[in-house]
């Protein structure tokens, strides 16, 4: 038997062992403030306007300290976003700090302020992972309850879907395709849990109502939240749209069944 099932638990050590990996005890980029500042000074609009430059190979060193300094950091991130607009790579930044031990005020400063002054902007350039990793930004610099308790919520509800969708596609099943009703396996769920109800759940409309009723609850915050949550009303190959489809199956199956 391998080691770890030698355990009780899937993580061994418990998780008071996890939380040490935590981003937010990791130590902070040395010169963050400054380079914020620095990359902030010509103002969020004109960084919109200016397209970021990937920088030329020789200022990356072979070897780098650890942490990195912040501007090296900001010359990775340049790389990343090069000919897109700059004002991505400063967002990225406030980010990069975000992740680490004591984030300096202006890193919070600048990323609110890009949200509350150019959020069509940002949500137009930046990808899925970006938007997510905003939002869980929003976790650590919120400013309010609203802000901090929305982007807690959809930050877990996302790793999960994110963890279980992984898995599925392990099934053998594509992504928009339902399982069949047919195909049920015996026994209960982990924890001694209940299971959905084919024929009443509503477990499904409860959390997501919940969920968009948290991301409506601040201004700043909530055209990402949103934007977020319409993406994956629309998305057809997500959780929701599948059992949607298993559920009206099993209607149609039991309305037949009732038809003389």
């Amino acid at each position: 038997m391998p080691r770890l099932f030698q355990s009780e638990f899937t993580y061994p050590n418990g998780f008071a062992d996890l939380a040490e990996d935590v981003p937010s005890r990791r130590l902070p980029y040395p010169e963050m403030e400054d380079t914020l500042r620095s990359v902030s000074a010509p103002g969020l609009d004109a960084l919109a306007k200016t397209r970021a430059q990937a920088p030329d190979p020789s200022a990356f060193p072979e070897t780098a300290p650890t942490p990195k300094p912040a501007p090296q950091k900001y010359l990775e991130l340049r790389r990343e976003f090069d000919g897109q607009p700059e004002l991505l790579a400063l967002h990225a930044l406030t980010i990069a700090a975000a992740r680490r031990a004591d984030p300096p005020e202006i890193a919070r400063a600048l990323f609110l302020e890009m949200w509350q002054d150019h959020a069509p902007f940002l949500l137009d350039h930046l990808d899925r992972r970006w938007q997510l990793s905003a939002l869980q930004t929003f976790r650590d610099f919120g400013t309010n309850e609203d802000q901090r308790r929305a982007a807690s919520e959809l930050t877990v509800f996302f790793a999960l879907t994110k963890l279980y969708e992984t898995e599925r596609l392990y099934s053998g099943e594509k992504a928009k395709s339902p399982f069949s009703l047919d195909t049920r396996a015996r026994g209960g769920l982990p924890m001694g849990l209940t299971g959905y109800s084919m024929r009443a759940g509503d477990l499904d409309r409860t959390l997501l109502g919940m969920l968009w009723q948290s991301a409506e609850a601040d201004p700043v915050l909530r055209p990402l939240a949103c934007r977020l949550l319409t993406d994956l009303n629309r998305d057809r190959s997500s959780l929701f749209r599948r059992l949607r489809l298993m559920r009206r199956d099993w209607k149609r199956r039991h309305k037949s069944k009732r038809t003389p």
